[in-house]
């Protein structure tokens, strides 16, 4: 039987940099959700594989925390593993190595399976019994697990997006890293000249679908703390909380 854990090695290449030479945070997600699908479809609960069963894995929360962002020209390693698994989740943990080993950061996920049908979700336990023989619980991933972010209310929209071809994935809705890169566009350029995106929490509530007019709310918690709700109508589809940390010169 294959390896609990997978571990999958990422090449920073310039065109995913940002004008500090760092790969961005939407960049770091994207090898998450690369480094989950090699993971699945080397054990056998993948996208080609669990599209016959008309399943489809959705990411339902996602906290990142990041210690150093790796540059351009290096390389970045990011392990994974299933932490756990119940009727309706499974629980995926993310660690981030640079090319000198040194561990710059976790991330911890929260993903259901649904019927692509009816959109509902499905019992996994009972579905997928043999993914219980991949969890790995005792592989120490140190986020603390998400709690719970309140809405944004009584501020006016910071900025205004309709959903557009760009963003939508191979189940015709919204990709979730896309709702990131949305969300962390709401801050001005010179807030990214003095600091990183430390700690990022997300969680999905509702699918965006092509033509969907989203406005984006953003509260100030501190001078380092943000929550964004991104709203359709009066109905929160994301919310997300950003904790900024200083670059020390």
């Amino acid at each position: 039987m294959l390896e609990k854990i997978g571990s999958f090695k990422f090449h920073i290449e310039s065109y995913v940099c940002d004008f500090t030479e760092k790969a961005t945070l939407p960049v770091i997600c994207n090898f998450i959700l690369d480094a989950a699908s090699i993971h699945a479809q080397e054990r056998g609960f993948g996208y080609e594989q669990i599209s016959k069963d008309s399943v489809a894995w959705v990411l339902s929360r996602l906290t990142v925390e990041i210690y150093e962002y790796p540059g351009h020209n290096q390389d970045l390693t990011v392990e994974t593993w299933i932490e756990g698994v119940n009727h309706f989740f499974t629980q995926r943990c993310f660690r981030f190595i640079d090319r000198e080993g040194k561990t710059i950061g976790y991330a911890r996920s929260i993903w259901a399976a649904i019927n692509t049908a009816t959109r509902r979700p499905i019992d996994i336990q009972a579905w997928r019994p043999d993914m219980l023989d991949f969890v790995e619980s005792e592989k120490e991933c140190p986020i603390e697990k998400m709690s719970k972010i309140l809405p944004v209310e009584g501020v006016e929209p910071v900025m205004g997006y309709s959903v557009r071809y760009s963003d939508i994935d191979i189940n015709k809705h919204m990709n979730s890293v896309k709702y990131i890169e949305h969300v962390i566009n709401v801050f001005d350029l010179d807030i990214f000249k003095e600091k990183i995106i430390r700690k990022f929490e997300i969680v999905y509530l509702a699918e965006g679908g092509f033509g969907d007019k989203l406005k984006l709310y953003k509260q100030a918690v501190s001078d380092n703390e943000f929550l964004i709700d991104t709203k359709k109508g009066d109905d929160s589809i994301c919310r997300g909380r950003i904790i900024w940390k200083t670059i020390c010169q």
